[in-house]
């Protein structure tokens, strides 16, 4: 029997057992991402107060949360990744958290914009080093049946970290102020850093003879002649472009056509996102294990189906004539997006050849972030601000719905993904 066809039969292959120092890895990795995401939102919360003690302008503020962490996050994030894919990824998780973590506890000493902005880098430089060497380690850990789940509960980390870490921070920057709440959470992630480096082990590479000196003009030409890989970036970029543009709309949305109150939108839209994200994340991670024995096709077929099911959510998000049916459709598109997400990366893995897997990684993270979080938010804007003259404070959900275009169209390259996925599978 060929591989092709022993992978897409409908005889359920036997998922091998994993052992529990596995799992206590995947715990230790899934902690690390709960605290990147929860110092990465901690200056949003805390923005207004720092801006009141340290009389900064908006324009500053929006430096500061966007662009001294984006730009370094984005641009290191292949160097980083070349380097797990080379050396010791425990070790360079080690550091790098140990990096964002200092200087997030760093960043409530600031006293001028320009400290403020340095630290602020210095986050971005330690979290670009973060998933591409955690997802490489988790594919290398976890064998191909359980791998998905093992994603999911990694993705959960993040998460739990920005409900969790919304209310944290809320909390102690409320009762100790901003300084001291940045300290503290910032201190609370090392524990972790030295939990990796001295009790999770370097698991062997799978092709421990392949070459660590490639280039990387040679990676990418070898990802490139993937069509598995190229249909995969395109339909996770195109989806990114519907969910981070609804989703950085959406509390607007639910201010400008319902009239909910900022503190109303804030609870909500936590919820909503906490409950639709973990839901969605497990049950995809479950059913693909489940699924993925009967043909490893449905790696790739779970989330074209996923994202097909948040189109028309996503229309009737725009077209809600309550708030409720909105904050309702909301939830059942974090599922649906998190069901894609979370399949799809692990999907990725199975492409591409263990010292190559970060890189890949941090490609697709960084198309996904550049081409949604650029596009999206702005294409939803453009269109509310074009069709304004015309409906008003209603022009947002013209806006939504242009971004919910996109979500069939990534469909459509996730299934030509699966019509490669048997050849192009390395591992």
């Amino acid at each position: 029997m060929t591989r092709e066809s022993a992978q897409s039969s409908g005889s359920a292959q036997p998922v091998p057992l994993v052992h529990w120092t596995t799992w206590y890895g995947l715990a230790v990795l899934t902690a690390i991402n709960l605290f990147a995401q929860m110092d990465r939102i901690a200056l949003a919360i805390l923005l207004q107060p720092i801006k009141a003690e340290l009389h900064l302008s908006d324009q500053q503020l929006g430096l500061l949360s966007g662009l001294a962490f984006a730009l370094f996050y984005a641009l290191l994030g292949l160097p980083l990744a070349r380097i797990a894919d080379r050396a010791s990824r425990t070790r360079l998780l080690s550091i790098c958290l140990t990096l964002w973590t200092i200087t997030t506890s760093l960043t409530g000493y600031s006293r001028t914009f320009s400290q403020l902005f340095v630290t602020r880098v210095g986050v971005g430089i330690g979290e670009a080093g973060c998933l591409p060497a955690a997802y490489s380690l988790i594919a290398d850990t976890f064998p191909r049946a359980r791998r998905t789940l093992a994603t999911a509960i990694f993705q959960c980390g993040g998460t739990i970290g920005i409900s969790v870490g919304t209310f944290i921070v809320g909390l102690l920057g409320h009762y100790l102020g901003w300084r001291a709440c940045l300290q503290l959470i910032g201190l609370a992630g090392l524990p972790i850093a030295l939990l990796i480096y001295f009790t999770v082990p370097e698991p062997a590479r799978p092709n421990p003879g392949a070459s660590t000196g490639e280039p990387v003009r040679q990676v990418l030409t070898v990802l490139w002649n993937r069509p598995a890989i190229v249909h995969f970036t395109i339909a996770y970029s195109l989806a990114g472009i519907s969910a981070m543009g609804i989703g950085q709309w959406h509390p607007t949305f639910l201010m400008r056509s319902f009239g909910l109150s900022m503190a109303q939108v804030g609870a909500w839209q936590g919820l909503a996102t906490a409950v639709g994200s973990i839901l969605g994340m497990l049950a995809g991670g479950m059913a693909a294990t489940w699924l993925s024995r009967r043909d490893t096709r449905w790696e790739l077929w779970i989330p074209a189906i996923a994202t097909l099911f948040t189109f028309p959510c996503a229309i009737l998000l725009a077209l809600s004539p309550t708030a409720w049916m909105a904050i309702t459709c909301k939830v059942v598109m974090a599922v649906g997006s998190s069901v894609a997400a979370g399949v799809a990366i692990a999907a990725l893995q199975a492409f591409v050849e263990s010292h190559r897997r970060a890189t890949a990684i941090s490609i697709v993270i960084f198309l996904h972030s550049l081409i949604g979080l650029s596009l999206g938010p702005y294409i939803v804007g453009l269109v509310s601000d074009l069709v304004m003259p015309t409906f008003g404070k209603e022009s947002l959900r013209y806006g939504i719905l242009s971004a919910a275009v996109f979500l069939p169209w990534a469909a459509y390259h996730y299934f030509r993904a699966s019509r490669w996925s048997v050849q192009n599978t390395v591992s």
